[in-house]
């Protein structure tokens, strides 16, 4: 009780200080003399007089104060960083409806990616601009335009790979190459990367695998992608192996069940074909049946078309071998 009743008398104070830093700090950086407006404020007096001859030693601790000031305000926008990026969206009427089943629609998870986007230019502006006026206060604009001139040629000389990780990830994100929630794949050398986008920034993309873990790749690792959420549809094959005098009866069975499959079975898009596996002649014979189904509903397809395909064949009186 007593320590929170002498936080409310020292918060006018608190507030008075802070204040005044950033006043201080916000006519350092922009290079005008706060004596001179000082002096006009208080006019001539002996208590202008006085703060003038006892204002050098308060500068200090002002813009100390200021830097601190400075970086929590930074620290406190990052953290509502995704609120600010939501609403800046829904300004520009990129809001689309949530969305009411268990999956996402493509234009969805675009926004969830632009939101994670934003939210992330949003705070990496925030702290680039506090440590701005934080410099500023203890060196002049133009000699911090030629140390950090002099900062950028040797930081890309030796964040070569930094720097094209985002330079990638600029040109996957604007080419729209994956969203959050997408299923993906990514072949490296001797790898393969396979999950469901998480979280994308510009330098890196998270990946949830199967078995649960998260990996964050770097975007300039991310060259040959597999997007399986970008598909029309689902391929579906099953293999199906018979006798080889009983190929021809096979083939007519199999042939007239297929023109019926899009009937018989709604995930199905169109009537399935029917492909050799690999051309050779034996004692039984191998035939591939390749469906087309809705994006998604591949593997419940499969399981169908086995079951329907064992039904007919066995009716027809052909044994599978």
């Amino acid at each position: 009780m007593r320590r929170r009743l002498l936080f409310l008398l020292l918060l006018p104070l608190l507030l008075l200080v802070a204040l005044t830093a950033l006043a201080v700090g916000v006519l350092r950086a922009a290079d005008i003399n706060e004596l001179t407006i000082l002096q006009s404020l208080f006019g001539p007096s002996e208590t202008a007089d006085t703060v003038v001859a006892y204002f050098p030693l308060l500068r200090l601790p002002l813009q100390l104060i200021f830097v601190v000031v400075v970086f929590v305000l930074a620290w406190l926008i990052s953290r509502i960083s995704g609120r600010l990026s939501g609403w800046l969206l829904k300004a520009a009427q990129y809001d689309p409806d949530r969305w009411a089943g268990t999956e996402p629609s493509l234009d969805q998870r675009r926004r969830r990616t632009v939101q994670q986007l934003v939210a992330g230019f949003i705070s990496f502006t925030a702290y680039t601009t506090a440590l701005i006026l934080a410099l500023s206060q203890f060196f002049s604009l133009s000699n911090l335009a030629i140390v950090a001139t002099v900062a950028t040629n040797a930081f890309g000389f030796a964040a070569r790979d930094y720097i094209g990780d985002m330079l990638n990830g600029v040109s996957n994100i604007f080419e729209n190459r994956f969203n959050v929630g997408d299923k993906i794949a990514i072949f490296r050398v001797g790898d393969k990367l396979e999950g469901v986008v998480e979280h994308v920034t510009v330098r890196t993309l998270g990946i949830r695998t199967r078995t649960g873990e998260l990996i964050n790749v770097p975007q300039g690792e991310v060259r040959i992608l597999l997007n399986y959420s970008r598909g029309s549809y689902s391929g579906v094959d099953v293999i199906c192996k018979v006798a080889a005098a009983d190929l021809p009866a096979a083939m007519a069975e199999l042939l007239a069940l297929g023109q019926e499959a899009p009937t018989l079975l709604p995930e199905c898009i169109e009537p399935w074909t029917l492909v050799s596996r690999d051309g050779t002649l034996g004692s039984a014979a191998e035939i591939r049946i390749h469906a087309r189904a809705h994006f998604g509903y591949g593997a419940g397809l499969r399981l169908r078309i086995m079951m329907l395909v064992e039904k007919r064949l066995s009716e027809a009186g052909i044994p599978l071998a």
